[in-house]
């Protein structure tokens, strides 16, 4: 009777034992997968500040800009090209360009959208600046575009501003532009007008 009553004891405990192995692997197997999404899920948010952080756009070049007969700047030519990312959409609906002249002009957004119709190869910066109409307007001309409404890694792109005879900037006068795409942060770009503005294009920085 007692080799009996042990026997069964014996019996009893493993189950007991076989219950809590099972309970304690269902628990770390839970503590795993909710480590691992925790995991996941704070490098999405740090990725996405990141990228939210960071400017999509850079420069490729230097700034040129055009001296009108009267002395003052009457268009801005800004070359760009993505940076770290295989596309920045570069829409109207999505995208905006604000510019301030110091001391007369301020627009908040003057983006016009891509130019589709004119193929910037083999123009001049005349033909492209005449391409945009009356009014302080901008545009962006890509080469090599494959016809969607954004800026591809391996597109080049042209923004060209052209400022109405009210608000051209002066000699000596700051320009303040600043190029904000539907994702990350904006690019800013800030310019002096030479004090020995002649007419025609000229570099800066």
């Amino acid at each position: 009777m007692f080799r009996n009553k042990k026997g069964t004891l014996g019996v009893e405990s493993a189950i007991i034992l076989i219950a809590f192995v099972i309970v304690a692997a269902a628990f770390s197997f839970m503590v795993v997968n909710m480590g691992l999404y925790a995991t996941q899920k704070g490098r999405d948010v740090i990725s996405q500040g990141v990228q939210e952080a960071s400017t999509p756009l850079t420069l490729d070049g230097t700034i040129m800009i055009r001296g009108s007969s009267s002395g003052k700047v009457d268009a801005i030519i800004i070359p760009l090209k993505t940076l770290g990312v295989k596309y920045v959409p570069m829409a109207n609906q999505t995208t905006m360009v604000s510019l301030r002249v110091e001391n007369h002009t301020a627009y908040a957004n003057i983006y016009n959208g891509i130019n589709k119709t004119v193929d910037p190869r083999g123009k001049n910066f005349t033909q492209l600046i005449n391409s945009l109409g009356s009014g302080t307007t901008a545009m962006l001309f890509i080469e090599n575009s494959d016809g969607d409404d954004s800026l591809d890694m391996q597109e080049k792109g042209l923004l060209i501003i052209h400022l109405t005879s009210s608000d051209q900037a002066d000699k000596r006068e700051n320009v303040f532009i600043e190029l904000r795409p539907e994702k990350g942060a904006p690019l800013s770009i800030e310019f002096t007008v030479p004090s020995e503005l002649q007419e025609g294009f000229h570099t800066i920085g």
